[in-house]
């Protein structure tokens, strides 16, 4: 579907939910009657309209509870009924077994709900095979309302996840840079933190979603570049967080002076520009990744051998927690540029350098 069509049509009610829903309703009802003729019409639409969610995954999930809620209270309403009339005892015993043997089994909530309900009706229409005509059209209006969902999706889905994940990346790399500022930015760094965190992970989930949809056959290749770039900023955003921790239990000084900016810039740089040049088309400036990691590694490296002499071993330790979380920073970016580059069509290859094991032994050695 056209994103401006989308748009046009929601403005006179007709979300992408509801023509989803009419849609797969529709096409049950039709399905059941050139099947089956005249019967229990309703139970597909009904099936459709009730398991229709925002993706495909939850209204699998959705399905599968709902026909094995139908096929247990289907089960339990026909023992019960070869022996109880309906009636408030037979109601009360197929309950208590339904409901009891589905809970003691832990199933989800929404299948325990489904064997009340499918157990009541099933013994009310008990002489009329409403089991064998419910569990069969539901599954016809499951099937129809997955493969809805699996159709049609919302527009431009892959630009959508993917921009969200370069502004996670770059909301992640002024967190980090804010992280030294102190005062007032410090709290807006914190802030920028989490909601890198939910913006990455957000796409990280939509990514997820959109293996169950027809449409990502088309960019199944970059989807699987992208996946791997989100799960690596992943990575760098819990190191972020382990910084941000460190540098609260540093003396103020130190978390706001001049050389913890410029350490943490440089590295926030390398952030900056390793998901700009992967996950965007945007000029670089002829900014190198290898070398701004180069560049990262040798500042960190100068200003950890210039703080050696000059701190008190306890402040001392603790920024040596925060250089260890900066090295894995970059040896992470690394790692996803090199993966990125062995994936990429002219299939260059790239040796990670070594140097960040090295600083990262000398530093715990040193401590």
């Amino acid at each position: 579907m056209d994103e401006g069509l989308q748009d046009r049509l929601e403005k006179f009610g007709l979300s992408l939910y509801m023509i989803r829903i009419t849609l797969a309703a529709s096409l049950s009802w039709l399905a059941v009657h050139s099947i089956y003729g005249d019967g229990y019409l309703y139970f597909a639409p009904l099936a459709a309209i009730l398991i229709t969610q925002s993706s495909v995954k939850a209204s699998l999930e959705k399905g599968v509870y709902r026909l094995l809620g139908i096929v247990l209270g289907g089960i339990v309403s026909l023992v019960v009924g070869q022996f109880f009339d309906v009636g408030a005892l037979s109601i009360l015993l197929m309950l208590l077994i339904g409901i009891g043997v589905a809970t003691a089994c832990r199933i989800n909530i929404q299948a325990v709900s489904q064997v009340g309900v499918t157990s009541v009706l099933a013994l009310t229409f008990y002489h009329d095979q409403y089991i064998v005509w419910r569990v069969a059209e539901t599954l016809i209006g499951v099937l129809i309302a997955l493969i809805i969902n699996m159709i049609i999706v919302p527009p431009k889905g892959f630009v959508k996840v993917k921009s969200l994940a370069l502004k996670g990346s770059l909301t992640l790399s002024d967190a980090l840079t804010g992280l030294a500022a102190g005062g007032r930015e410090a709290a807006q760094a914190l802030a920028a933190l989490k909601s890198s965190g939910e913006l990455l992970k957000k796409s990280d989930r939509l990514q997820k979603e959109m293996h169950y949809t027809v449409s990502h056959y088309q960019c199944r290749k970059e989807l699987g570049t992208l996946s791997q770039a989100t799960s690596h900023l992943l990575k760098v955003h819990v190191y972020v967080k382990g910084i941000a921790e460190e540098i609260s239990l540093l003396p103020a000084h130190y978390a706001a002076s001049d050389w913890m900016l410029e350490v943490v810039t440089a590295t926030a740089d390398c952030i900056a520009l390793y998901g700009t040049r992967t996950l965007s088309d945007a000029d670089c400036g002829g900014r190198s990744l290898p070398e701004s990691l180069r560049r990262a590694r040798d500042v960190q490296l100068a200003w950890f051998s210039e703080l050696q002499g000059q701190c008190p071993l306890a402040a001392f330790r603790d920024l040596g927690a925060v250089f260890s979380h900066l090295n894995r920073i970059l040896e992470e970016i690394e790692r996803a540029d090199y993966a990125a580059l062995s994936t990429a069509p002219q299939q260059a290859k790239a040796q990670p350098a070594r140097a960040i094991q090295f600083i990262q032994k000398g530093l715990f050695h040193k401590l």
